[in-house]
């Protein structure tokens, strides 16, 4: 049986992971009093020292509830072009089921990060790469000559993604594959770049056309 939770007390297992991953503790008085019973009575959470701490049990949930909120970010983001997603995610992770779930990761292409860079915990879909649900995000890697492609965005380091900048190669600019061997080489507006194949594997695109 799967575990129905308030939204509100859905927010407070997300915020207490969040902030654990920042090195942080979510304070008792910071949260609603209701919501935090809830949380006990399912064994989800406990409080020591006026602290918040996650049980086993409410960490893994909370990781769902993170990776529910991150991936509606990036669809709101790639898919829907939302330049603000955060209020919109909030609302709209609490609607998302379990084959809904997968089948967004999967249209994604299942995302590493959410748009603020943060990772997105892994899922099922994830590990076992489901394509069932034809992917609209890909790697650049991925594409052929010919093909035609919008930057959505890069998961890089700060030294690639510096290179990245510096060639223009940034989200909402558009590229086409000259060739993919020896070398990667795309092609935006006039210029052509040569890119290795771990920055190729960094680039995230809409096909076009």
């Amino acid at each position: 049986m799967v575990l129905k939770l308030s939204e509100t007390a859905e927010n407070i297992l997300r915020d207490v992971w969040m902030a654990e991953e920042e090195g942080k503790r979510l304070k008792v008085d910071s949260v609603e009093t209701e919501a935090l019973e809830e949380l006990k009575r399912e064994g989800l959470l406990t409080v020591d020292g006026g602290i918040i701490k996650l049980t086993d049990k409410g960490r893994k949930k909370a990781e769902k509830i993170v990776r529910l909120h991150r991936l509606a970010e990036r669809l709101l983001s790639d898919i829907l072009g939302f330049k603000d997603v955060e209020e919109h995610a909030c609302k709209f992770e609490h609607l998302i089921d379990d084959e809904a779930e997968e089948a967004i990761c999967t249209l994604l292409g299942h995302p590493q990060v959410c748009p603020h860079g943060r990772k997105i915990p892994q899922g099922h879909c994830c590990i076992e790469k489901e394509t069932e649900v034809e992917k609209v995000i890909y790697r650049l890697s991925e594409l052929s000559p010919g093909d035609e492609a919008e930057v959505k965005y890069t998961v890089a380091d700060d030294r690639e993604t510096r290179m990245l900048i510096s060639a223009g190669i940034i989200p909402g600019v558009g590229l086409k594959v000259i060739r993919v061997y020896p070398a990667f080489v795309i092609q935006i507006e006039n210029t052509q770049f040569a890119l290795d194949k771990k920055l190729a594997d960094a680039i995230y695109v809409v096909r076009r056309g």
